[in-house]
C-alpha cells in the first residue's frame, strides 16, 4: 500500500466518520430547533446537508471513483466554511469548552486544506490520456 493510497483512505474515513457523527449529533438537536433563531436553524440544516455530501464524497474517495475528488473538495471545504462562521457568530452549537473553539477549527482548517490539496492533485494525476479537464 502506498502512501497515497493510505492518504486517500483516510481522508475518505474521515469524510464518512464526519458526516455520520455530524448527523448523530444533529439528529438529537432536532427538539430544540423551534427555540433557535433562524440563522442557527439555517446554519444547521446546511451542516447536515453537508455531513450527507460528506458521506458521498468519502466513499467515493475511498473506492477510487472519479466523481469522489470534486465531492470531496466541496465538502471539506463548506465543512470549513460552516465551521468558522459558527465559530464566529455562535450559530452552530458545540459542545467544546468556548476556549478550545478556535483552535479547534482552525486545526479542522489545515487539515482540510491539506486534504484539498491532496485531493486536487491525486485527481489531477489519475485522469485519462494527459487531459486537463478544462
Amino acid at each position: 500500500m502506498t502512501v497515497r493510497s493510505l492518504a486517500r483512505r483516510l481522508i475518505g474515513v474521515w469524510l464518512m466518520v464526519d458526516g455520520v457523527t455530524t448527523g448523530m449529533w444533529f439528529s438529537q438537536l432536532v427538539d430544540s430547533l423551534g427555540g433557535r433563531d433562524a440563522v442557527s436553524v439555517t446554519v444547521m440544516v446546511a451542516r447536515v446537508i453537508v455531513a450527507a455530501l460528506s458521506v458521498v464524497a468519502g466513499w467515493l474517495i475511498a473506492q477510487r471513483r472519479p466523481q469522489g475528488a470534486p465531492l470531496g473538495i466541496v465538502a471539506l471545504m463548506s465543512m470549513t466554511g460552516l465551521s468558522l462562521f459558527g465559530v464566529w457568530t455562535g450559530a452552530l452549537p458545540s459542545n467544546l469548552d468556548p476556549s478550545f473553539r478556535w483552535p479547534a477549527a482552525l486545526l479542522l482548517t489545515t487539515a482540510a486544506a491539506a486534504a484539498v490539496l491532496f485531493l486536487r492533485n491525486d485527481s489531477q494525476e489519475t485522469r485519462p490520456n494527459g487531459s486537463t479537464g478544462a
